[in-house]
């Protein structure tokens, strides 16, 4: 991908946007097979990057990986920018099965 030339992808998570039930009931059928869009989880050796229905919702230069925690009980990473601030990323909207977030516990620290 060219938005990652020189960085590493040490985690990638790629799922299909679901539609909500709003959504649903306004399009109908129809947004099954309109909706073809996909949502992203990209941590990188230099950032983290959420992309919910091709939105990027959060872009997060960090500064170094083995701070970053994760908490798969409320679906949250722990960061720390280069600014030495901590910032809470949400992936909620990701909606994680247990596969990918058993993938996140291997890649990274969790504070279960």
């Amino acid at each position: 991908m060219k938005r990652f030339q020189n960085e590493e992808v040490i985690v990638k998570i790629k799922k299909k946007t679901e539609i909500s039930f709003w959504e649903y009931q306004i399009l109908g059928l129809l947004s099954f097979f309109t909706k073809k869009s996909n949502d992203y989880l990209f941590i990188t050796d230099k950032r983290v990057l959420v992309i919910i229905n091709e939105e990027t919702i959060t872009d997060i230069a960090y500064q170094d990986f083995n701070k970053i925690i994760f908490n798969p009980l409320n679906d949250t990473l722990k960061v720390y920018t280069i600014n030495n601030k901590e910032i809470k990323i949400s992936l909620k909207k990701l909606r994680l099965s247990y596969e990918e977030i058993q993938l996140l516990k291997n890649h990274i620290k969790t504070n279960d």
